[in-house]
Parts: structure tokens; C-alpha cells; sequence
């Protein structure tokens, strides 16, 4: 009883300073916080929806960078492997610093930040282009995801499910699938060996589908395991909704590899948007999702609503995201409140943190507890729903969760 009237004066002293327009990017004084600080110290269970390379805060990729002279940044801010074909004018992260460069610099260029008058959605896909050579050799990727879950470790996050696209051919993919199980496996062996990683495979709705992405992941599906367990879980479709193709385009091409493999999860983005003009969610649903991606514009499809309620789909909600994308403005007016609140079960996510705030997951905890004014014990059940509607398999889910109930009650009392 303490603790949770406690946690009511955090709350309130917090939404007195700020609000419930909290930007994540530019007032840094949220950081220091109380509310925020007490948030990173409780147990979060899992991050279900968080993509691939987009993850470590900015000062921590600027880190890693640093300690990777193979990689260069170019004039552009692109980074580059370095060697042939690097352009002219390319240096390397220890070369920028020494020059005077700053970790602000680059939180200017790598994130929503430096967008000003252009359209977030295309500066926002376009630092995954200036971005997307981060990790391009099975070693970055290794040192890359083992930094992940240890930050994720830091902030009690036990669980991760990755979405992530297999490129190249089916060797490259099985090394970059070999090198997630190597980072894993380095964390468990150094810091817990109870923390799970499981990949959500991915592809974009581009003109030409490849579908050699996701022949490639079920590829690492058959042939990389954790244990007797696959690492490759579930299959999605990404990218900005109002202006690629619709997910009819792929329907077919899901359904046959969830057919053809068995045990396979889904989950796919739909509604990340403010239309009501377009199907994406009744795709999906027809698809046969398990969890829904974002579904922000599920409001505007009230018969929809109701056979997601009925059916008991998951709706993965990504506030920050949301908000740094420009869909809701005041976390207080966020549609997921009302979804929650009408039984459909929600778990809160960060989808791309390293380019929409400064770490994963406590931010988009503190956006849903100050403008959906929860209780401690509705967070106690959002940490807790996010390991209830995971993909893990039932024996390691049920670990886990036994686990996360022993440090909620060591931290909560």
C-alpha cells in the first residue's frame, strides 16, 4: 500500500512538470525523473515488437561504432564498411570524435530528430538506410545483439522478440542466425543465463516482395536452435502502411509458409495509421494473426474491435513510436486506452528505440502510466501480459514467469 501511494505522488509530481506530451527525443530532463528512474528498476518481462539494428541508445551505438574501425561513417551519415568502395571524405567513429563531433551530432542525424520540415516517415526510413551496414558481418552482429541484451538485462527486460529480416543468400542468412545464438549465449554465460532472445523473421512490402527473405528464414528456422527450441518464432510484414503496398499483396505468400510450417507464429503491422480508408487489419485478421502489430486506427473499425476482443488477438502497442511518427501527440489521448479498457489484451512495446528515444522500453511504460493514469498494479499486469502473450513455448514461458513474480515482489516491496 506504501509503494503504490508512493508511485501516485511519482506520477503526479511527473505529470505536473510534463504533462502528458511528453517528447522523448528533445526534453531530456524526463530521463532524470523519479517516475522514470523507479520505472528502469522494476522487472519488465519482455520487448515483443522491437526491430532489427535499431535498438542500443544513440550513445551506446556511437560506442560501438567506436570500438568497430572496420565500419566508417561517410559524409552522408551513412555508415559504410570501410576498405573499397568506401566514399571519399569517410572516417571512422574514433576519427569523427577526435575531430569534435558530438554523440548530439549524431542523435541529430540517426533519429526522428532531424527530420524538421521533411515527412517523419521518409527521414525516419531513411536512417535505416544511413544506418543499415551496422551490422553486416556475423562478428557485428554477435558484439551488436550482445550489447542489446545486456541494456535490455539493465533494465529488467527478460525476454526480446527481435523482428528481423535474412538477407543475402541462405549462408549469409544462417550466419547472421548463428551470430544472434552466439551473443545469446555470451550473455547467459556472463550476466543470466535465464535471459531469451527469439526472432521475429520480417520482409517490407516493396514493389518486388523477395521472397528469398523469408525462404531464408525458415531456413535459420530448421537449422539454428536454442536448445531443443527454435530461434526463429514467427513471421511479419513491415513498413509505412499508407504509402507501400497493402498486405493483400502478400496474403497469399503468408498463408503458404504458416501452412507448409507448422508451429510457426503470426504476427503482422497493421493500423499504423490514422486512415479509415484502408483493410489492412481485416487482412491480417484474415491471415490468421495471433498478435496484432500496432493497430492504432482499430478504432475506426468497430465490428473489428469486437472479433479482435473475442478472439483474445494481442495488440503489441508501441507508444513512443506512435508519437515520435506523428500519430498521437498526447499520450492521454492514445486509442489503446480505450482498447485495454474494453478487454482486449495489450502489451506495450518500443519498436525502433534507437531512433525514437533513448532507450527501449521504460519510456513507452512511463507514456501508458502517465496518460492512461495507471496504477502500480496495471503496470505489475502490462509487464506480466508481455511474457503471458509471448511466443515462447510453454515451459520456458512458464519459467519465466515464475521468475519475473520473484523480482516483481523483491522490487515492489
Amino acid at each position: 500500500m506504501l509503494l503504490s501511494q508512493e508511485f501516485e505522488s511519482l506520477k503526479a509530481a511527473f505529470k505536473e512538470q510534463f504533462g502528458t506530451c511528453i517528447d522523448f527525443l528533445r526534453d531530456r530532463e524526463v530521463y532524470g525523473s523519479a517516475l522514470f528512474k523507479f520505472l528502469r528498476s522494476l522487472p519488465k518481462g519482455a520487448d515483443l515488437h522491437a526491430h532489427c539494428d535499431a535498438i542500443l541508445p544513440i550513445s551506446e551505438q556511437v560506442a560501438f561504432l567506436k570500438d568497430h574501425p572496420e565500419l566508417v561513417i561517410t559524409p552522408e551519415w551513412q555508415i559504410h564498411y570501410s576498405g573499397l568502395g568506401a566514399p571519399y571524405g569517410s572516417k571512422t567513429m574514433s576519427e569523427l570524435l577526435s575531430e569534435g563531433l558530438t554523440v548530439e551530432v549524431f542523435r541529430h542525424q540517426w533519429t526522428v530528430l532531424g527530420a524538421g520540415e521533411q515527412r517523419t516517415w521518409d527521414w525516419f526510413e531513411g536512417i535505416f538506410i544511413k544506418c543499415g551496414s551496422i551490422c553486416t558481418t556475423p562478428s557485428l552482429v554477435q558484439d551488436y545483439y550482445t550489447r542489446v541484451l545486456k541494456h535490455y538485462h539493465s533494465i529488467g527486460v527478460m525476454h526480446v522478440e527481435l523482428r528481423c529480416p535474412f538477407f543475402g543468400t541462405r549462408e549469409d542468412a544462417l550466419a547472421r542466425g548463428e551470430a544472434f545464438l552466439r551473443a545469446l549465449q555470451s550473455v547467459r554465460a556472463e550476466v543470466d543465463p535465464s535471459i531469451t532472445l527469439r526472432i521475429v523473421a520480417c520482409a517490407g512490402k516493396n514493389d518486388v516482395w523477395d521472397p528469398q527473405f523469408m525462404d531464408n528464414a525458415m531456413y535459420v528456422r530448421d537449422n539454428v536452435k536454442d536448445g531443443e527450441h527454435d530461434l526463429v518464432v514467427a513471421i511479419d510484414i513491415v513498413n509505412d502502411e499508407d504509402r507501400s503496398f497493402s498486405l493483400a499483396r502478400y496474403e497469399e505468400r503468408v498463408r503458404k509458409i504458416i501452412r507448409e510450417h507448422p508451429g510457426l507464429h503470426l504476427t503482422l503491422h497493421a493500423g499504423e495509421s490514422l486512415s479509415g480508408e484502408n483493410n489492412e487489419i481485416a487482412i491480417a485478421l484474415r491471415c490468421g494473426i495471433e498478435r496484432l502489430g500496432h493497430g492504432f486506427n482499430l478504432y475506426r473499425y468497430p465490428a473489428l474491435e469486437e472479433e479482435i476482443r473475442r478472439k483474445g488477438i494481442c495488440m503489441e502497442i508501441c507508444p513512443v513510436s506512435n508519437a515520435a511518427l506523428g500519430y498521437c501527440a498526447d499520450f492521454a489521448q492514445h486509442p489503446a486506452n480505450l482498447y485495454r479498457k474494453s478487454g482486449i489484451p495489450l502489451v506495450v512495446c518500443s519498436d525502433d528505440p534507437a531512433y525514437q528515444a533513448d532507450e527501449p522500453l521504460t519510456g513507452d511504460l512511463l507514456a501508458v502510466t502517465v496518460g492512461w493514469d495507471l496504477s502500480l498494479d496495471e503496470v505489475r499486469q502490462l509487464c506480466r501480459s508481455s511474457i503471458e502473450y509471448s511466443f515462447l513455448e510453454p515451459a520456458s514461458k512458464s519459467r519465466l514467469l515464475t521468475q519475473w513474480e520473484k523480482a516483481w515482489q523483491q522490487a515492489t516491496s
